[in-house]
């Protein structure tokens, strides 16, 4: 019995070793992962990438030089002042009295007598009349001494149609009052004046007066 079952096996693996013999391999394939192929390039071979060249600027054609028509050139006059508007000129400049007696020996006292008017004055007369009535009036101070240099004082007054003298005031003081004074008074003591001229046709005249005198 033994022997049977020994014998039996004996066969079962001479039958399996003759299959494995003769049945052909197979290949056994083995999954594995998927493949990239990728190509290396030399950084030193690779093309740089240059950027194009900026555009060339546009060239102006140049300005033609002009040349003078004559060698010599163009002579400029200097500039000419401007001159002021006589209206102008007549506004800025003092207002002078339109007629005048210069100063004149008057009376007997010494004194030398200027007259000038406000307005335009042909009656020059009159203001010779004017003259010498102020200048009889008058009477130099006592105890004036200018050491032989002039003393001048202004006062101003206006004549009526009639002779009445009005607006009496010093003009200009001579620095020395009792010789102001005097002035002053002179011309109060000749109101009134002569009447206007009859060709004069204003209401008034305004009169400055002079009065110089040299003092010892």
């Amino acid at each position: 019995m033994r022997n049977a079952v020994l014998a039996s096996g004996s066969i079962h693996l001479v039958l399996l070793a003759v299959l494995f013999a003769v049945r052909s391999p197979r290949s056994i394939m083995v999954p594995g992962p998927d493949v990239v192929q990728v190509a290396l390039l030399d950084p030193s071979a690779s093309t740089a990438i240059t950027p194009p060249p900026p555009p060339a600027p546009e060239l102006k054609p140049e300005p033609t030089p002009v040349a003078p028509s004559e060698e010599s050139g163009v002579k400029i006059a200097p500039a000419q002042p401007k001159k002021k508007p006589k209206a102008q000129a007549e506004e800025q400049a003092p207002q002078q009295p339109a007629t005048t007696l210069p100063y004149a020996p008057a009376g007997n006292a010494g004194l030398r007598g200027q007259v000038s008017v406000d307005t335009n004055f042909e009656f020059a007369y009159y203001l010779n009349l004017i003259r010498n009535r102020v200048a009889q009036a008058w009477a130099p101070p006592a105890g004036l001494t200018s050491g032989g240099q002039p003393v001048r004082a202004v006062v101003y007054f206006k004549i009526a149609r009639d002779g009445g003298v009005s607006d009496l005031r010093v003009e200009t003081g001579s620095g020395y009052e009792f010789f102001d004074r005097s002035a002053a008074r002179a011309v109060q003591l000749s109101d009134p004046m002569p009447p206007l001229p009859l060709g004069y046709t204003g209401g008034d005249l305004g009169v400055h007066f002079g009065f110089e005198f040299v003092a010892p």
